[in-house]
């Protein structure tokens, strides 16, 4: 075998093992942390919630929002990333516009009695961290 096809064989199996390597760690949720915000009382809340997108990593932060059941959830989404994100309720038609950075809008989800998940619908947000799970605390 020539020098030139070894050299790109091996080029070809490096790509291949980088390349598998970093969908592993997308998939595993890169760089995301998971930060929880407990809303308790009921009534109606308002919770500022910042899209962010740096060189690690796209997040919502928090990522996780626990409420006592029935409480009125208002999210106060927040653009504070470099790109445009939006915010939609998995499955719904409820979301924000898309935002572009500094950016807001208040996404009203209502009376809360079920979990909620919303995300990033642009392609490959969700998938890179870009999604926030609201909880009903059933204690």
């Amino acid at each position: 075998m020539r020098p030139r096809h070894r050299l790109l064989i091996a080029t070809a199996l490096a790509l291949v093992i980088a390349f598998g390597a970093l969908a592993a760690f997308a998939l595993a949720g890169g760089f995301d942390k998971t930060t929880t915000e407990s809303v308790t009382g009921g009534g109606t809340k308002v919770v500022r919630v910042a899209l962010v997108d740096a060189t690690v990593g796209f997040d919502v932060t928090p990522d996780v929002v626990v409420v006592d059941p029935g409480t009125h959830l208002i999210l106060d989404v927040v653009n504070d990333g470099d790109e445009v994100h939006d915010l939609a309720v998995d499955g719904e038609s409820s979301r924000t516009r898309m935002l572009d950075p500094g950016e807001s809008q208040r996404l009203d989800l209502g009376h809360v009695s079920a979990d909620i998940r919303t995300l990033c619908t642009l392609s490959g947000h969700e998938l890179a961290g870009m999604s926030l799970d609201v909880k009903v605390d059933e204690q």
